[in-house]
C-alpha cells in the first residue's frame, strides 16, 4: 500500500536508504537502440510523454517533476501544467501475465523549462526479487531519450533523466505554487 503525504516526504524518506550488493534481480531486455534525441514518428509534436517500462513482476513507480517544481506519480496524477498520470500499476492491477510493464505521464502542451524523471521500486509483489532493470523514454517535442538501468527495492531514484522543453513551443505558462498550500 502507497501512503505518503507528497513527493518531498519520498524525496527525505527513500532518498537516504542504502541497497546491499548481493540482491535478487529481475532482468529486462535492454532497450532498442535508439540514438538520444533522434525524431521519432508518432511522439507528440508539441508536448511530452515520459514512459517507465519493466519486465520484473514488481511495482516501480513513475515521478516526473515539470518546471514549476511540480511532481506528477501515482498520489499526484494531475499538475497545474497540464501533466497527468495516464498510467499508474500497482501490484494489484499489474495485468497477469504481462511481459512488460508500463507507466506513462505526458503533457499535451509543456512549459518550458527543466523536467526531471525519477523512479521508485515500491513493493516486490509477493517475489523475493530486490532489484529489477528499467527503461525511461521521454519523447520531447518530436525527438527521443532513453534511459535503462537497475533500481533496488525500497530505493528511490531522483532523477534516472533529465530533459529541457525549450521556450517558444506552443507550451503552456510554467506557474510556480506555493509549497504551503495554493
Amino acid at each position: 500500500m502507497k501512503i505518503f503525504s507528497g513527493a518531498a516526504a519520498i524525496w527525505v524518506l527513500i532518498g537516504g536508504l542504502t541497497g546491499c550488493a548481493d540482491r535478487r534481480r529481475a532482468a529486462f531486455p535492454p532497450p532498442p537502440a535508439i540514438a538520444s534525441s533522434s525524431a521519432v514518428a508518432g511522439s507528440p509534436a508539441e508536448g511530452v510523454r515520459v514512459s517507465l517500462s519493466w519486465s520484473a513482476p514488481v511495482d516501480l513507480d513513475l515521478y516526473v517533476t515539470d518546471p514549476a517544481l511540480e511532481t506528477v506519480y501515482f498520489a499526484h496524477p494531475r499538475s497545474e501544467s497540464g501533466g497527468r498520470l495516464e498510467q499508474d500499476l500497482t501490484c494489484e492491477t499489474m495485468p497477469q501475465g504481462a511481459r512488460e510493464q508500463t507507466e506513462i505521464t505526458q503533457w499535451t502542451k509543456a512549459p518550458s523549462g527543466r523536467y526531471r524523471v525519477g523512479i521508485d521500486f515500491m513493493d516486490g509483489c509477493k517475489t523475493e526479487i530486490e532489484e529489477a532493470e528499467f527503461r525511461v523514454v521521454a519523447e520531447v517535442l518530436g525527438s527521443r531519450q532513453v534511459k535503462a538501468g537497475t533500481v533496488l527495492k525500497n530505493r528511490f531514484q531522483t532523477v534516472v533523466l533529465e530533459f529541457d522543453v525549450p521556450a517558444g513551443s506552443g507550451e503552456t505558462v510554467a506557474v510556480p505554487h506555493n509549497r504551503r498550500g495554493r
